[in-house]
């Protein structure tokens, strides 16, 4: 199937009408019915049911628009490296991530915005919520992924908010609130609480002890704080403590044996959700950081 005769074919068989996919391919009809017919005599199948009025696809049709397709596809992804190549475009890329977060699709955006500039270097580096906006502050990341903070400021940094993230409680099996279907900050009032932060910072700045207090009107016991999300999830799931997490971070322990996952509600009855978004300094001159920007926006990347 040749390249030209493939785009036609793709044409017909997505109008369905050659009047139409020879104007959108800039030729005539006749034109357009002659590279048809060409390449049905080349195949040796009929790829159309045609009368004046009615244009379908056979059986034959069908299988090889998908694989016309699938060409299409291809052709589009190296030109588009090609043009990326041309540009001569290169650069490194220093990328912090939270914790817990490469357990979402994380790795299908670092891919396809890696095919689409593979001349840009990725360095990635995994951290909690507060140290990723000092490695930003730092100048040791250019861009990070990571929950938005609530309660501290950050100057300089710009934010754009890509989703907001629902907030689970997880507790082990045979704990007294695990049959519940949701569940508010006011009824984990009392609980042992294992967090997710480092064990350097105070506890009165932690994202859990604000929310535990703003939500639910208490200070959380805190047990023990773990930076690790597989280290945290173990102890809940051996009855040391309950967590509160993102649901990206659990989203593959929902089902499990040893964990219990629960949504967490507010008290007029609306999900519990913190924002989730993409940070970077507003003085970072890294002019990667404008290509993976427009790429995510051109996307509609949230994720």
């Amino acid at each position: 199937m040749k390249l030209k005769q493939m785009e036609y074919f793709v044409a017909v068989a997505e109008n369905l009408s050659f009047t139409r996919a020879a104007r959108q391919c800039f030729i005539s009809q006749t034109a357009m019915t002659l590279q048809i017919k060409s390449l049905e005599e080349r195949l040796g199948v009929s790829l159309f049911i045609r009368d004046k009025h009615h244009v379908e696809l056979t059986r034959a049709g069908k299988v090889d628009l998908n694989e016309g397709r699938a060409i299409r596809a291809r052709r589009e992804a190296a030109g588009k490296l090609g043009r990326t190549a041309a540009e001569g475009f290169s650069g490194v890329l220093n990328i912090g991530f939270i914790r817990g977060y490469e357990q979402s699709r994380f790795s299908e955006t670092l891919r396809g915005f890696h095919e689409s500039y593979p001349n840009i270097s990725l360095h990635l580096i995994r951290d909690n919520m507060s140290a990723l906006y000092r490695l930003l502050e730092d100048g040791h990341c250019d861009v990070v992924f990571n929950l938005s903070s609530r309660f501290q400021s950050y100057p300089g940094h710009f934010h754009r908010i890509l989703k907001q993230v629902p907030m689970m409680a997880v507790l082990y099996p045979r704990h007294p609130l695990a049959e519940k279907k949701r569940l508010s900050y006011r009824e984990l009032s009392g609980e042992d609480f294992i967090i997710m932060q480092p064990r350097e910072r105070p506890v009165d700045e932690t994202e859990e002890a604000i929310l535990c207090y703003e939500r639910g009107g208490f200070v959380p016991n805190i047990v023990e704080k773990e930076p690790e999300v597989q280290t945290l999830l173990l102890m809940v799931s051996a009855g040391l403590g309950i967590a509160v997490l993102p649901e990206y971070s659990v989203r593959y322990f929902q089902n499990t044996r040893n964990l219990v996952v629960i949504p967490l509600f507010r008290e007029d009855r609306t999900e519990e959700r913190m924002d989730f978004e993409i940070s970077w300094k507003s003085e970072n001159e890294n002019p990667s950081i404008a290509k993976l920007l427009q790429w995510m926006e051109d996307r509609q990347v949230t994720e």
